[in-house]
Parts: structure tokens; sequence; C-alpha cells
């Protein structure tokens, strides 16, 4: 519904002024006018679509003014090992303060399909469903302007138990994850008890106005920060995350900070100009008892919140790495 705005210039207020308060309006749909209608308005001598142009870039330049330098705030979760997420209410205090929500990798735990001993037995449908209204939930709650979604070691669970039980040919039919059903293609449940076909929609035809991106990698880059969760593993804190800098190093990728899922520890140092963190788990871990008896290191939940500067690197002093327990 659109606000009433008094779109005529106000006193001691400037052209420029009028000009940025109109553009600001109409791109938070406060003003039910078009782009040609702010150019008669303001008596501009310019073609409307330069002025939309132009609008984008005040609405940046004055996000940036506001967030204190501050041009791009990512927050970085990993690890939620869905049925054992954490709560949305976990991000609480990031609520419409999230530029981009990365989402590094492990949506989904996919035990029942797993090598090792099952636990419990959520069918792979059933985590599929709840992982799915999870995400929903979960960007609804925050409210991004962009979600960046990497695959991890669980997520790709799904290939590799395929791979196993199905021809080579049947495999041309079917998603390299669940991640791919989720967020791209959507994908049917067949209740065989009910008799019953159930659709659902992937996110990217959910959110209309925020942008869905699924890399269908391990890793991606933002800035110059990479995120990645890789199928390395280390039980010495760190160690992963030091050698998959020293990975994308070699494989020629200019960046200045990294930030790695998988391993369920929490931690950060510098080598060089190059700050690597590894960010933690978003799930309840003691439900998930992995290495129960192994005498290994606790895990470790948590994420992580990146602020960017107008050149990708990361502004170290509003930069937060946050440890839940």
């Amino acid at each position: 519904m659109w606000k009433y705005l008094d779109i005529d210039r106000l006193p001691n207020e400037s052209s420029f002024e009028w000009e940025l308060r109109l553009c600001k309006a109409k791109l938070n749909k406060d003003i039910d006018l078009d782009w040609q209608e702010i150019v008669d308005t303001l008596g501009l001598d310019i073609h409307y679509d330069s002025l939309r142009k132009m609008a984008y870039g005040y609405q940046r330049y004055d996000e940036y003014l506001k967030n204190n330098g501050v041009a791009l705030r990512i927050l970085s979760i990993s690890d939620l090992h869905t049925p054992f997420q954490k709560p949305i209410d976990t991000y609480k205090d990031y609520v419409g303060k999230v530029d981009v929500l990365q989402i590094n990798g492990d949506v989904v735990d996919m035990q029942s399909i797993s090598k090792f001993l099952k636990v419990y037995r959520l069918s792979v449908m059933e985590e599929i469903i709840q992982a799915r209204q999870y995400l929903i939930d979960l960007i609804e709650y925050i409210k991004p302007k962009k979600v960046v979604v990497t695959y991890g070691n669980h997520d790709i669970r799904f290939q590799n138990y395929l791979s196993k039980n199905l021809d080579t040919d049947l495999l041309e039919l079917m998603p390299q994850t669940v991640l791919e059903l989720i967020l791209v293609d959507g994908f049917n449940h067949y209740d065989k008890k009910s008799r019953i076909k159930s659709w659902y929609e992937p996110l990217q035809k959910v959110f209309t106005d925020i942008e869905i991106d699924y890399t269908g990698n391990w890793y991606c880059q933002i800035g110059k920060t990479i995120f990645c969760h890789p199928l390395a593993f280390s039980s010495v804190p760190l160690k992963t995350a030091e050698k998959a800098m020293y990975f994308f190093r070699n494989e020629g990728f200019l960046f200045t900070s990294l930030v790695m899922a998988h391993t369920h520890r929490s931690g950060k140092y510098e080598i060089g100009n190059t700050t690597i963190y590894e960010q933690g788990a978003c799930c309840e871990t003691k439900k998930m008892n992995y290495a129960d008896g192994q005498l290994t290191n606790s895990q470790k939940e948590g994420f992580i919140y990146i602020c960017q500067d107008e050149n990708g690197e990361v502004i170290k002093d509003k930069t937060r790495l946050v440890v839940l327990n």
C-alpha cells in the first residue's frame, strides 16, 4: 500500500535534497509515480532511465553513510545439519542488518543415507521439506537483499548415495545435491500411502524480490572474502583453513580473508595480509554427538558477521566471529 508523501519541494530543501528524497521514496515504494513523472515533477532535463540508474547510486551511498563506512554486511552461517538446526531467533541481533545472507554448506544432514550408524531415521524427503521451510522462515526473518548458497559434504551425500545405488545413465536425471531441488528446481513429494502428490516451489520463485544465488560449488567469493566448505579436515584448530588459504592462493584467487565451514570449530588468525576464520556450526551439536567417546575437541556452535568496505576488504573492528557455546 502506498504511503502518503508530499512530493512538492519542502521549505529550505535544496533541489538535490528534493531529488534525493523522491528517488528514495520511489525505490522504497512510498510513492505511486513512475520515473518519468518524477523527472517532470523535478523539472529535470534528463531521460527517466538515467534518473532511475542514478537513484540506485544515491541509495547505495546513503546506506554507506548510515552504516559508518560499511558498504556490505554479510551474515555467514553454516553446518545447519537439518534437523539439528539452531532456532532462527539465534540471529535476532542481525534482523534488517544483512545485505547478503551467505549459507556456507551442510544445510541438511542426510544421516539416513550416510555410512555412519543411524541414530534416528528421518527420511531424505522429510529432511528436504524441513530444510526448505527453515530457509524460507530464516530469509523472511533476516530480510537480506541477497542469499548466496554453497554446498557442503553432507549436501552431496545425496549424489554419493545415488551413484552407489543407481545405474550411471539414471544419474543424469538427478541433481548433485538436494539444494538444487530446494533452491532452483523445486520438487514433488509422492506420498505413496495417501496417494497424494505435493509440489514444493523452489526458493528462487518463492522470493521474487530477493536474489537467491545457488553457486553449485563448495566455495564462493564476495568482495575480497572467500567462503568455503571443503572436504578436507584436520583436528588441529585452523589447520584446515590454512590449507584452504594456500589452495586458493595457488589457484590464482585474489583475496585478503577466508571464512571456512565444515570443522565445527571457531577461531581466527592472520597469515601475512590474510585473515582466516573457522566459523563454527549453526546446529545443536550436543544432539548430533558425532564423536562421542573419541576424545576430540568439543564442537563449537557459531557464525560470522562480516562488514566490508567499498573495496571489498573486511573491516576488522566491525566484523564479529560469534561463538554460541
